[in-house]
């Protein structure tokens, strides 16, 4: 996929695949749940991958073709994630590297 705008950031504290799952869908999103991964079917592009066993904390890996699109899709997931009161902080940022967008839970920006 072109996109022009890409998430980046932090998740304080992950919940197991099966909580982050089950957030999501009472959060109203479409998931496609894999063996490592949740994709937000709901989404453009967003999925939290690398779930499972001695992987480590799990990615994420979400972008959209347009700002609005990416402020929508990744504002809706830190709407669910700041619903279940976990620490999050997600950056945007432009095909020139700037950070064009901010949004988080608990996760003030740094200056």
């Amino acid at each position: 996929m072109d996109t022009d705008i890409r998430l980046c950031g932090q998740i304080d504290r992950w919940p197991s695949k099966t909580e982050m799952a089950s957030l999501m869908k009472s959060a109203g999103f479409s998931v496609y749940v894999r063996r490592y991964s949740i994709r937000l079917q709901d989404c453009e592009h967003f999925v939290f991958q690398e779930y499972g066993g001695d992987l480590g904390d799990p990615q994420f890996d979400a972008d959209a073709r347009t700002l609005e699109k990416m402020l929508e899709d990744g504002g809706r997931v830190s709407a669910a994630l700041a619903s279940a009161d976990i620490r999050h902080r997600f950056e945007l940022y432009n095909k020139r590297d700037e950070m064009v967008g901010y949004l988080h839970h608990r996760w003030p920006q740094e200056m």
